[in-house]
């Protein structure tokens, strides 16, 4: 990936890799599913921790209270975290994935013209849209890796230092543009 520059009228601009691309669509598409899955009414009793870290508890010492404001607040923060990261997948040329297609990882990684790297400008709501979801992306995988407060990730099987290396690599996206619209 080439660092996100600022271009004209607050917009940003980048070129992404093929594979780059691949793994953008795919993770996002992952993050759609699990946000449209997630049950609106009581997502802080879900069965998947990512989401906990996704929404997490408004008041800590009061499950009564952050019950209550789940319960007006998840549905929308819900709508709005899937609305940003279709933006992220339709800036990367994908359509927002059927719920009942198939084959999502065919139309996830369809090939580009002779692999030429993708580039992508950014207006200044997308530029918002791409670093919500980017922190969604990361608050997931911190969730998969088992990272805590110190920031060192606890899980040792043969899948974290892939997932290492996608949470470091998400977070220089997201630091390339805020370096870019800091400017």
């Amino acid at each position: 990936m080439m660092q996100f520059e600022p271009s004209t009228e607050g917009r940003v601009s980048a070129h992404f890799e093929l594979v780059e691309v691949g793994l953008l669509r795919l993770a996002t598409s992952q993050l759609v599913e699990l946000l449209e899955a997630a049950d609106a009414h009581a997502p802080g009793t879900a069965a998947d921790p990512a989401l906990k870290r996704l929404l997490p508890d408004a008041y800590l010492d009061d499950p009564e209270a952050a019950a209550e404001f789940r319960r007006f607040t998840a549905g929308d923060l819900l709508d709005r975290k899937v609305l940003n990261a279709k933006v992220v997948l339709t800036t990367l040329g994908e359509e927002p994935l059927d719920p009942i297609s198939d084959e999502p990882d065919e139309a996830l990684l369809h090939e580009l013209p002779d692999d030429a790297p993708l580039a992508i400008v950014l207006d200044p709501p997308d530029v918002q849209s791409w670093l919500r979801t980017l922190t969604d992306l990361r608050l997931t995988l911190a969730e998969r890796l088992d990272i805590g407060p110190d920031g060192r990730p606890q899980r040792e099987d043969e899948d974290a230092p892939f997932l290492r290396d996608v949470y470091e690599w998400f977070g220089m996206v997201q630091e390339s543009l805020v370096y870019a619209i800091d400017v």
